[in-house]
């Protein structure tokens, strides 16, 4: 797995409530602390992962493009696209 773009959640990153997420049928209650925005070999969408304080992952969401993932950021925490971190 590669590491595209990550972002730290600091105070500025409220949760914008516009989704929620789950392990099985369980809400993941969690705090979301960093984004990753990642790519598995022979893959062509990309997975944006959401980190725990301990760098476990918690949950992710898959996107058919580097973009559609960098949209939904925004879309849960009002993440800037300049706060992202290149990764490469």
């Amino acid at each position: 797995m590669r590491i595209i773009k990550s972002i730290h959640l600091g105070n500025k990153h409220k949760s914008t409530g516009a989704t929620r997420h789950y392990s099985g049928t369980v809400e993941i209650t969690q705090q979301i602390v960093l984004l990753q925005i990642v790519q598995c070999p022979n893959d062509n969408g990309y997975y944006l992962l959401y980190l725990d304080n301990k760098g476990a992952e918690l949950t992710d969401t898959y996107h058919e493009s580097l973009e559609a993932a960098l949209d939904q950021a925004p879309f849960e925490f009002c993440v800037q696209p300049e706060g992202w971190i290149e990764e490469l």
